[in-house]
């Protein structure tokens, strides 16, 4: 594919508009050139294998809406079911800088455990400074780099020493849509072991204590030690929608209870009142 250009003065927009599909597939990266004649022109050049793998600041990753919900939902309820530690971040899209000679990565999400301020800022996590290592690392594949995501990074975060590596993968298969999580731990310094499966294709992280799977298109993560499912944030706005309609609904009720309570206590006076007219004790009748 040839790269694709735009004249400085034109750009504007986060992505080449008149790209095929299949730089969104591929990912690129945008360079400014100037031309022979003069002209400033921005250059839009596909990602190669290589540079999808070991990615530099400003590089633009495929993406698509599946790869997009399941990694916001993983960020989102990785960093609620950490938030009450305070050496545990959560962080994603964030390029990691290793203690060893392996080149640079850009996971989707991970989660580093012992770390001295989780809540600084950070351009990039650079092991030696942390003095920690990622612990888990989730990728959701991208079907142009599928080898690579399945594959080769098996290798390289096995030997970075990262505890745990889960893949969430979708694909079809014959006319089939096939959902799969796949994880591998630590079982040694650069060799990881496949973490079987349980009976519904769901993965157990020891490290995060969840059980994870995919399910209908969604990123299902489970407390391991009593089974409850944790929530989306939009589900979690649903919840909480709902409880306000129910509490709104409720105080609606109390108040018509009241009025009919008032109406009773009005409808008692006036019949008090007029018994008391005609010679009569209300308290005796």
């Amino acid at each position: 594919m040839t790269p694709a250009t735009i004249p400085l003065q034109e750009q504007g927009v986060n992505a080449p508009q008149t790209l095929s599909e299949e730089y969104a597939e591929c990912g690129w990266r945008e360079e400014i050139v100037t031309q022979p004649n003069g002209t400033i022109e921005i250059v839009w050049t596909p990602l190669t294998e290589a540079e999808f793998l070991h990615p530099k600041e400003g590089y633009h990753l495929p993406n698509n809406t599946f790869h997009g919900r399941i990694v916001s939902d993983a960020k989102d309820m990785l960093t609620r079911w950490f938030s009450h530690q305070s050496d545990v971040g959560v962080f994603g899209d964030l390029l990691i800088k290793w203690d060893i000679d392996l080149g640079d990565h850009c996971p989707d999400a991970f989660v580093a455990f012992g770390l001295h301020n989780k809540d600084q800022d950070r351009s990039e996590f650079v092991v030696a400074d942390e003095g920690v290592r990622p612990g888990f690392i989730l990728e959701v594949v991208s079907p142009r780099y599928r080898k690579t995501d399945r594959e080769t990074k098996v290798l390289h975060y096995a030997q970075a020493q990262v505890q745990e590596y889960l893949i969430v993968d979708r694909r079809k298969y014959r006319g089939q849509i096939l959902e799969e999580v796949i994880g591998y731990r630590l079982v040694a310094p650069g060799s990881y072991q496949p973490i079987t499966p349980d009976d519904e294709g769901r993965i157990i992280s020891d490290v995060t204590g969840l059980w994870i799977s995919l399910q209908e298109g969604r990123l299902v993560l489970e407390d391991a030690q009593t089974g409850e499912r944790l929530l989306t944030a939009y589900e979690l706005a649903q919840r909480a929608e709902e409880a306000e309609q129910r509490a709104e609904e409720e105080r609606q009720r109390a108040e018509e209870a009241e009025q009919r309570a008032e109406e009773e206590r009005q409808r008692a006076k006036r019949l008090a009142d007029f018994l008391q007219s005609q010679g009569f004790d209300p308290d005796q009748i």
